[in-house]
C-alpha cells in the first residue's frame, strides 16, 4: 500500500468521525502517534495527514497539547461545480456601496465586523513603538528628507530575507515599498491595463479589487472559487481561450472573504499557464502570512520562472494596519512601476519604513506570526461556534484555511442588504456579498470579519444577528419591514 494512499485513508477516516458527529468542536482528536501506532504507518505519514486535516480547516492544533476538531462539519459551503458557460465581463457599480460600508460603523457607532484586520491585542504594538522610537532618535534630521523611492535599505533587506525559501527569492532590487497593499495593486493595474480591458478575478473576490477596478474603467470576468481548493483554473482556462484579457488579479494563498488557499501544484500551473498566453499575474498576498497550517503556504511568486508575477503584499495583515506599508516586487514590469511610483507620490513614509525594519531585525517576527496565526484560528473557531449556535441550522459557513473572515450563505435566499439595514438599527456593520462580485450570485451571502477580541458583547452581537436573520427567514421579510420601520433611528 503507497504512502499517498495511506495518508489519504487517514484524512479520510478522521473526516468521517467529524462528519458523523462523533466528535464536536473543540473535543481532541486521536494524537499523531496514537494513529501511527494503530494504523501502523510512519511518523511522516500521520504528520501528512494532520496536515492536510488542518489545511482543510477541520481541525486546529495546540501546540504541546494535540489536535482538535475546528467546526462542525455538517454546514459547510458546498464545493463548486465546474461551469458549463463562460461568464460575460461586466462594468463593476460597487464603489458606492462600499464606500458607505467603510463609514457605517464610524457614522453610527457600529460594532465593526467590516473592517478585515486583526485586534491590537494581537500585535506587537510595545516593541513597534519602541522601534520608532529608536528610528526617531538616531536618524532626526534625515526623517524630514524624502526617502528613497524603491523604499528604506534597511526594509528591503528585510523584506528579501524573509523570501529566503522561496523557489524564486527576492533580491533588495526587486523589492519597491508601497502605502499599502492596494496602492501596489493600484499601480500593477495602472500598468497593465487601459480602459475597457477585461480584467480577470475571483469570484467572490475582495471588495477593494472591484472598486480600484470600477476607478480606472476596467471591467471584470469573474472566475469561480471553491471554498476548499481556491480558484477554478479550468473555469480560468475557458475564459481565457474565449476573450481577450489583459491582466489576472488573484490570492491563490488565503481568499478574501472565503479564506481557502489553493494547492501548490495549482499556484504552478496557474503561474505556467499565464506566463505561457504572457498575461500577467497580479497576486494579492496580503493575507497570506495568516496561513493556519504547520507550513506557510508559499505564493505564486515563487514559482515565477517567466517573471510575469506583479507579486503585491504588505504588513498591514500581520503588524500594523495604520502604518500602511506594503510593497511590489513586479517582476520584468518592475522599471516602469518604480516610474508609476514616482509620478503618483514619489515615496512611502521613511519612518515607518525604518520601524517595521527594526522590529523585523530584532529577530521576533516569526514568533509573533505562530502566536498570530493561533490567534486568528481561535477567533474563528469561536465565531464560527456561535454563528452556527445562534443562525437557523440552514446556514453555511466557511472553514478557513487562513485570514480573519468568515464567508456565510444566509438561508432561504434571504438578500443581505435587507439584513444589513436591520442590523445597522442594532449597532452591528458587516459586508454584504454585494460588493465580492459583479453578479448576482451573493446577495444572500455576508462576510463577517473575526478579527475584534473575542467578548461576551461579540457574542451578543452575534446571537443579535443570528435572531434577525431567523426573522427574515421565517416571515419573508414582512415582520422585518414593520421592525425596521419601528426602529428606524439610523435614517
Amino acid at each position: 500500500m503507497d504512502k499517498k494512499f495511506r495518508y489519504e485513508q487517514i484524512v479520510g477516516k478522521i473526516e468521517d468521525l467529524i462528519l458523523q458527529l462523533q466528535l464536536k468542536p473543540g473535543d481532541k482528536i486521536p494524537s499523531v502517534r496514537t494513529v501511527c501506532r494503530e494504523l501502523k504507518v510512519s511518523l511522516s505519514t500521520a504528520v501528512q495527514a494532520y496536515s492536510i486535516l488542518e489545511a482543510r480547516g477541520l481541525v486546529f492544533s495546540k501546540p504541546g497539547s494535540g489536535y482538535y476538531v475546528n467546526s462542525k462539519a455538517g454546514n459547510r459551503l458546498p464545493a463548486i461545480k465546474e461551469q458549463t458557460f463562460i461568464p460575460i465581463p461586466s462594468s463593476v457599480e460597487i464603489n458606492t456601496m462600499a464606500t458607505e460600508m467603510v463609514k457605517n460603523p464610524r457614522k453610527y457607532g457600529l460594532l465593526n465586523f467590516s473592517s478585515l484586520a486583526p485586534a491590537s491585542d494581537f500585535l506587537p504594538v510595545t516593541q513597534i513603538n519602541k522601534a520608532m522610537q529608536s528610528s526617531v532618535r538616531e536618524h532626526a534630521g534625515s526623517n524630514f528628507q524624502y526617502p528613497f523611492l524603491e523604499g528604506h535599505p534597511r526594509l528591503l533587506k528585510q523584506i528579501s530575507l524573509h523570501t529566503f525559501e522561496w523557489q524564486h527569492s527576492l533580491s533588495q532590487n526587486e523589492i519597491l515599498v508601497t502605502n499599502g497593499c492596494m496602492e501596489a495593486i493600484n499601480l500593477c493595474l495602472d500598468l497593465v491595463a487601459k480602459p475597457g480591458d477585461i480584467i480577470a478575478v475571483e469570484c467572490p473576490t475582495y471588495a477593494g479589487i472591484l472598486q480600484c477596478l470600477e476607478t480606472k474603467n476596467l471591467k471584470a470576468v469573474g472566475i469561480g472559487v471553491d471554498p476548499v481548493n481556491g480558484l477554478n483554473l479550468d473555469d480560468l482556462e475557458k475564459a481565457l481561450d474565449t476573450y481577450t484579457i489583459a491582466a489576472c488579479v488573484f490570492s491563490p494563498a488565503c481568499n478574501n472573504p472565503l479564506g481557502c488557499s489553493m494547492p501548490e501544484d495549482g499556484k504552478i500551473r496557474l503561474v505556467r499557464m499565464l506566463g505561457e498566453r504572457n498575461i500577467p499575474l497580479i497576486e494579492d498576498d496580503a493575507l497570506g502570512e495568516i496561513f493556519f497550517g504547520a507550513v506557510r503556504p508559499m505564493p505564486a511568486k515563487a514559482y515565477d520562472e517567466h517573471k510575469n508575477v506583479l507579486y503585491c503584499s504588505s504588513f498591514s495583515k500581520s503588524l500594523a494596519p495604520g502604518y500602511r506599508i506594503g510593497y511590489v516586487s513586479a517582476g520584468r514590469y518592475h522599471t516602469e512601476i518604480e516610474q508609476l511610483k514616482f509620478a503618483a507620490n514619489i515615496s512611502t513614509n521613511a519612518i515607518l519604513q525604518d520601524s517595521i525594519a527594526r522590529y523585523l531585525e530584532s529577530g521576533n517576527y516569526n514568533q509573533h506570526l505562530r502566536k498570530l496565526r493561533i490567534a486568528a484560528q481561535t477567533q474563528i473557531l469561536k465565531y464560527r461556534n456561535s454563528i452556527s449556535e445562534f443562525f437557523p441550522a440552514a446556514t453555511r459557513i466557511s472553514v478557513p484555511t487562513g485570514g480573519y473572515s468568515l464567508w456565510i450563505e444566509l438561508p432561504g435566499g434571504i438578500d443581505a442588504l435587507e439584513l444589513q439595514q436591520l442590523a445597522i438599527q442594532q449597532r452591528i456593520a458587516f459586508c454584504p456579498g454585494h460588493v465580492f462580485s459583479t453578479s448576482k450570485n451573493f446577495h444572500h451571502y455576508i462576510r463577517i470579519n473575526c478579527g475584534l477580541l473575542w467578548s461576551h458583547k461579540i457574542e451578543h452581537a452575534l446571537h443579535k444577528l443570528g435572531d434577525l436573520v431567523t426573522l427574515l427567514e421565517r416571515n419573508s421579510g414582512k415582520e422585518a419591514a414593520d421592525l425596521r420601520k419601528s426602529t428606524n433611528a439610523f435614517s
